[in-house]
């Protein structure tokens, strides 16, 4: 029985052997360096670049990369929760979308349609004075830098053309508006999710 023993733990031995030196006259499956992206043959396991100064390099780059991904979900999470800016990308994607919306429509002030001017997203009550009517899409509508900058919104000629479009008991709504209004950070959120939806939606 010993000897039985014995010969199955030389076989093992033999056995084990053989698989040893099998897998060092193995050739190494060639790989493609991580940083210069040449093909090469690996020297010893898990190695991931061609030479050493090609590691550093690589580690270089990664940490860079690692860091400068910390640094925008850093700013990320600072911009999700910073009010005024969260205000400002509001107000521009609102803006946004009542140019896209507006975008086959003249001036609303004076029936401009051509190229030759810029056009914005003008407040007929301005925003600056009643908060509550910053994001009413009735109060907003596609106007050219002309009137907007030059003209202080050219009012008397956006109000005919207003109630052309909305009708005069909602301008009278409008104009009788004057509740004061302080947006959350949820209301500043939830404005931008909404309004990049509805531009997402004309763009279809």
């Amino acid at each position: 029985m010993s000897a039985y023993i014995t010969n199955l733990t030389r076989q093992s031995k033999t056995m084990y052997t053989k698989s040893e030196q099998l897998k060092k006259n193995r050739t190494p499956k060639q790989k493609k360096c991580k940083q210069c992206k040449e093909m090469f043959t690996p020297d010893r396991p898990m190695q991931s670049c061609c030479s050493v100064s090609h590691a550093i390099e690589y580690a270089k780059a990664q940490k860079i990369k690692r860091d400068g991904t910390e640094k925008r979900k850093t700013l990320k999470a600072f911009n999700d929760s910073d009010k005024n800016v969260l205000k400002r990308k509001a107000i521009e994607v609102f803006n946004a979308y009542i140019r896209a919306r507006d975008k086959d429509k003249p001036c609303v002030s004076c029936g401009y349609i051509g190229e030759g001017r810029q056009f914005h997203a003008g407040h007929y009550r301005p925003a600056g004075n009643v908060a509550i009517l910053r994001f009413d899409e009735r109060n907003v509508h596609r106007q050219c830098s002309i009137c907007n900058n030059h003209l202080s919104g050219n009012l008397v000629n956006y109000r005919f053309e207003l109630i052309n479009r909305i009708g005069l008991d909602q301008v009278e709504e409008l104009e009788a508006t004057n509740d004061p209004k302080q947006y959350t950070i949820e209301e500043y959120a939830e404005i931008i999710k909404k309004y990049k939806q509805r531009i997402k939606n004309i763009q279809i």
